[in-house]
C-alpha cells in the first residue's frame, strides 16, 4: 500500500509539474489576453520643426493623429533640423533600400525610392476611398502620376510669386516691375537708395535663387514656358536658360546680401524678414512669419505686398507630397491612414491656417476671419487669375543630380569662375548622370 500510495502521489506532482508547463507555455501576452492587439510601429521623418515656417502646423497634425490613432499605430517620429539635411539622410538611406515608411519625396527622393523599388504605387488605394479622393482631388492626383502610376500624394497646392517691402519701393519710387528689364532697373533704383534689393541663396537647394531664375526661363515666350513644365530635361543648354542664367550672374553679384554665397533658406528668409533685402521669392507659407516677432521686424507684415513675376508669371504647381515606402501589410496599411491623415481635409485646413499652404481644392475653404487676417494669401489668390506664364519650379522639374550642383555651381558663376553658357553645359552634364 505504502509503495503505491508514493507512486500515485508523484505521479500527480507529475501531472500537476507538466500542466503548470503547459500553461506557461501556452499563456499569452497581457495585450493578447485582453483583446488588445498588439501596435503597428511606422516611421516618420520631417524636417519641418523648430523655426520652419511649417513647425506649428506640422506638430498640430501628429498630435492630432496620435490621439486618434494612437491605441493601433505608434508613429514613430524623427526630427531633422533643417531640409537640407532631410534631402541628404534620406538619399543615403534610399541607396541602401532603407527608407522609412512614410517619407516625403522632395529633391528627386521621389526617383530614388521609384528606382530602388521601395515607393508604393497608391492608386489603387486612393481609388477605393471615394471620400478621400475627392479630399485631394483629380488635378493633384494627376500631377504627380507616373507611367500610369501614382508614388505620392500631394499635401499642398503652390501659388509662388515674390514678397516685397512697400517701404523700400516707394522710397525707391518704384512698383512692381511687368517686365524683366524693368526688374533689373528696379534693383538698380533700390541698390541707389541704399537698400539690398534680394534675399538670394545658393545653399542647399538655392531655393529664393531657383525661383527667379525658374520665372524667368517660364516666362520667355512659348519656349521657355515648355521647357519649365518639361519633367526631367536632359539639356539644358538653351537661350532661355541661359538668359536666365546670365540674369541670376548679375543678381549674384550685384544685387544681393554679402552672406548670399553659401546662404540656406533661414539666411535668406531672415534678410528679408528683417528688412535686410527688399525682395524674397518665396510662397505663401511664409506670411505667417511676418507678423511672428520672434522671427521679423515689429509691423512688417503691413509692409510687405505680393507680386506675380515679370510678364505676369507664377509658379503654379502641386507638391510632391508624401509617399509609402514599406511592402509589409500591415506598416502599409498604418502608413496609408497617415499618409490619407497627412494629406486629407482635415491637415490641408491646419496647413492652410497655421502653415500658409493652400489646399488641394475649393473644397476647403477660406473662412472670412481668416480672409481677413491673411490679405497677402488672398492677394495672391487674386493675381494668379492675371498669371499669362504658368510654369513648375526646379526643385520639381530637374533630375536629382542636378539640383545637386546648384550650391557648387551658382558661387562659380557670381564670381566670374565659368560663363552663363559653361554653367548650362555642366547642368545638362549632371542631367546625363542620373540614367
Amino acid at each position: 500500500m505504502k509503495g503505491k500510495s508514493y507512486k500515485k502521489l508523484l505521479s500527480l506532482v507529475l501531472t500537476g509539474v507538466i500542466m503548470s508547463g503547459l500553461a506557461v507555455g501556452c499563456s499569452k501576452p497581457a495585450d493578447q489576453a485582453s483583446g488588445k492587439k498588439e501596435k503597428v510601429k511606422i516611421t516618420y521623418p520631417t524636417y519641418r520643426v523648430g523655426s520652419h515656417a511649417s513647425a506649428a502646423a506640422e506638430k498640430e497634425i501628429i498630435e492630432a493623429f496620435k490621439k486618434q490613432y494612437g491605441d493601433e499605430i505608434e508613429l514613430v517620429v524623427e526630427e531633422l533640423p533643417s531640409d537640407q539635411a532631410y534631402v541628404e539622410k534620406m538619399k543615403v538611406l534610399a541607396a541602401s533600400k532603407q527608407l522609412p515608411d512614410i517619407v516625403e519625396g522632395k529633391n528627386g527622393i521621389i526617383d530614388l525610392a521609384i528606382k530602388n523599388g521601395q515607393a508604393v504605387d497608391l492608386l489603387s488605394m486612393v481609388n477605393e476611398d471615394a471620400k478621400y479622393k475627392a479630399e485631394i482631388g483629380e488635378e493633384a492626383i494627376k500631377a504627380n502620376m507616373r507611367d500610369g502610376k501614382l508614388y505620392s500624394i500631394a499635401n499642398a497646392r503652390q501659388l509662388i510669386g515674390y514678397f516685397y517691402n512697400k517701404d523700400m519701393f516707394q522710397k525707391a519710387g518704384i512698383t512692381p516691375a511687368k517686365t524683366w528689364d524693368e526688374f533689373m532697373s528696379n534693383n538698380e533704383k533700390l541698390k541707389g537708395k541704399g537698400f539690398t534689393p534680394l534675399a538670394l541663396m545658393t545653399g542647399e537647394n538655392a531655393w529664393t535663387s531657383n525661383l527667379l531664375l525658374a520665372s524667368i526661363i517660364g516666362t520667355d515666350g512659348e519656349a521657355g514656358n515648355k521647357f519649365m513644365n518639361t519633367m526631367k530635361p536632359a539639356d539644358y543648354n538653351n537661350p532661355s536658360v541661359i538668359k536666365g542664367l546670365t540674369m541670376m550672374q548679375k543678381m549674384l553679384k550685384d544685387y544681393t546680401t554679402k552672406d548670399a554665397i553659401g546662404a540656406m533658406y533661414s539666411n535668406a528668409a531672415n534678410n528679408f524678414n528683417q528688412e535686410k533685402a527688399a525682395i524674397i521669392a518665396n510662397g505663401p507659407w511664409m506670411t505667417p512669419d511676418f507678423a511672428d516677432k520672434e522671427k521679423s521686424k515689429p509691423g512688417l507684415a503691413e509692409r510687405v505686398g505680393v507680386a506675380l513675376y515679370p510678364e505676369n508669371g507664377l509658379v503654379s504647381q502641386y507638391e510632391i507630397g508624401y509617399m509609402v515606402c514599406t511592402t509589409d501589410k500591415a506598416k502599409m496599411d498604418a502608413a496609408m491612414k497617415f499618409l490619407k491623415f497627412k494629406t486629407g481635409a482635415f491637415t490641408q485646413k491646419i496647413m492652410l491656417e497655421k502653415g500658409g499652404a493652400l489646399p488641394l481644392t475649393a473644397n476647403v475653404e477660406m473662412s472670412d476671419e481668416y480672409k481677413k487676417n491673411n490679405p497677402l494669401i488672398v492677394d495672391l489668390i487674386k493675381l494668379s487669375a492675371d498669371a499669362k506664364y504658368k510654369y513648375s519650379n526646379l526643385d520639381n522639374t530637374s533630375n536629382p543630380t542636378v539640383m545637386d550642383v546648384f550650391a557648387k555651381l551658382y558661387p562659380e558663376l557670381a564670381f566670374g569662375n565659368i560663363t552663363p553658357e559653361k554653367m548650362a553645359e555642366k547642368m545638362t552634364e549632371a542631367a546625363a548622370k542620373s540614367k
